[in-house]
């Protein structure tokens, strides 16, 4: 059976970068979304702020870079000569040619990355298990509690092999090590072949890498010694039976079922 564009990208990004991918790699998706998943794809249906829950936000961290392309299956090639900037006047250029060898393959270059994620997790699984308890909460909800933000990116799949992309980039900003597309250089395939997919910004933008949370039933439950108030029995009570805890890639790929 042939694997779906999507379901290839979403398991290599996993495996090269250790996070959820987008798809489309362009849609946006916001720290606190509350959605399904189908088929490696995240469905918004709400959020935790339509759904009155408050939560802190930690980050943006430090900038980094994410890279990754499709082992064996993609080529970049950089011709054109990185000299300093403004000389003569001429903002210097250099060509980024990425050349793919496979269909779906994947091209990803991302810099001036940032993370987000939910501060107070503890906080938030206490508000979630609140919803639940009060029928608000579905059993398939998942929600957003990472989040990557990019700064400049080209993110390419290619739809067959044989798929040539050239891209300019400037060479004040972009290195041979750190291939960004400058401003109004656009992308251009070669004749008889697409790209799959596209995500191209010059100024940031694009939250293609996320992680998602879902509520689960702890398996560590214990009831516990509960004291009461003066002139009240003391009993034992069970303790919250519901914890907040990230997917695991088996889950994602299963649309948020657990395996076990």
């Amino acid at each position: 059976m042939t694997t779906a564009i999507h379901e290839r990208y979403t398991k290599e990004i996993y495996d090269g970068l250790g996070y959820f991918a987008v798809w489309m790699p362009n849609s946006p998706v916001s720290l606190g979304d509350v959605g399904v998943l189908r088929g490696r794809r995240f469905h918004r249906m709400t959020s935790l702020a339509e759904l009155g829950v408050v939560f802190d936000t930690v980050g943006p961290g430090a900038p980094m870079v994410h890279s990754y392309s499709s082992s064996g299956d993609v080529e970049v090639a950089v011709s054109g000569e990185a000299t300093a900037p403004g000389v003569l006047g001429i903002e210097p250029q250099l060509t980024i040619t990425v050349a793919f060898h496979q269909a779906h393959a994947t091209y990803f270059r991302a810099v001036g990355c940032t993370e987000e994620v939910v501060g107070d997790h503890l906080a938030l699984q206490r508000g979630i298990a609140d919803l639940r308890k009060a029928g608000v909460w579905r059993s398939e909800y998942h929600v957003v509690t990472k989040l990557v933000k990019t700064g400049p990116a080209v993110i390419l799949v290619s739809s067959r092999a044989g798929t040539r992309v050239e891209f300019q980039a400037s060479a004040d900003l972009a290195p041979v090590s750190l291939p960004l597309v400058s401003a109004g250089a656009g992308i251009g395939t070669s004749v008889g072949s697409t790209l799959a997919a596209e995500a191209v910004t010059l100024n940031g933008g694009l939250t293609p890498l996320f992680e998602l949370s879902a509520l689960r039933r702890s398996l560590n439950a214990r009831p516990r010694l509960r004291i009461r108030g003066p002139g009240s029995p003391a009993g034992n009570a069970s303790t919250d039976t519901w914890q907040l805890a990230p997917l695991s890639w088996e889950e994602f790929a299963r649309d948020g079922v657990s395996p076990h």
